[in-house]
């Protein structure tokens, strides 16, 4: 029997869909979420993909009520879930945007913790959770302050999912993503970060989705409550560190 999981993100380009056909090319079948701003993607899988491998269901992050109704006709044993998706937008700190600060912790951390919650309920002992979060989350923030306050505290509550669904046999874990490619692509920022990161290049979607499918696997059998950084080293770097190094090397001139 296939195993079955649901996605969230499964119709947005980047690692939300990498990780989708991943998981269908392992040979499992997605329930894939999608938000409106995907909804050409979606009719594409679901053409590509037979009903037995792919069906998709459009939902709205910002608005919970309708979100759980949504959940709520999923009729399916699960294996497990995956967030693969988010919500991002620059803010302003002189004049802060409280209603826009909302939706987007409402989209990052709630709507999450519903799904998670609300699918719990039909998943079997060994199913796993897997919440794909960011780098932000380990770094204070000047314009996604909502963004990165909502990234960490998912990390918090996947240690307190994974100590309360651990009797039941159901892990909880999240794959903190560094600088992606085609992933809010701005040529300034990722310029930057790959001079940053000690490996030199953007990860890749497929890499962001590995962790994944590693995490819902058996070989991740005794890993919960744990968060794994897929950033090239990116956090491991002390940038005035770097930059004093490289300095130092730099011939005197005379």
């Amino acid at each position: 029997m296939k195993k079955t999981y649901v996605v969230n993100g499964a119709a947005h380009a980047g690692f939300g869909e990498t990780t989708a056909r991943q998981l269908i090319g392992s040979g499992c079948k997605v329930i894939g979420l999608f938000s409106k701003a995907d909804s050409e993607n979606a009719k594409a899988l679901i053409k590509e993909f037979s009903i037995d491998s792919f069906v998709a269901i459009e939902i709205d992050t910002t608005d919970l009520k309708s979100l759980k109704e949504k959940l709520n006709t999923i009729n399916s044993e699960l294996n497990g879930f995956v967030n693969a998706d988010f919500m991002f937008e620059m803010e302003d700190i002189n004049q802060f945007n409280f209603e826009l600060s909302n939706a987007l912790f409402t989209a990052n951390f709630y709507a999450p913790l519903m799904m998670a919650t609300e699918l719990k309920k039909q998943m079997v002992k060994g199913a796993s959770v897997v919440i794909v979060t960011s780098t932000e989350s380990e770094r204070g923030s000047f314009g996604g302050i909502t963004y990165a306050a909502s990234k960490a505290a998912m990390h918090n509550l996947v240690k307190s999912l994974a100590c309360n669904w651990g009797k039941d046999q159901v892990r909880v874990n999240a794959v903190a993503a560094g600088w992606i490619g085609g992933e809010m692509d701005t040529d300034g920022p990722f310029n930057v970060s790959m001079n940053i990161t000690p490996l030199g290049r953007l990860g890749r979607a497929s890499e962001v989705a590995d962790a994944v499918e590693f995490l819902t696997s058996d070989k991740a059998s005794f890993v919960n409550g744990s968060v794994l950084f897929v950033d090239g080293g990116y956090l491991g770097v002390d940038d005035i560190a770097k930059f004093e190094y490289e300095s130092s090397l730099k011939p005197v001139e005379k």
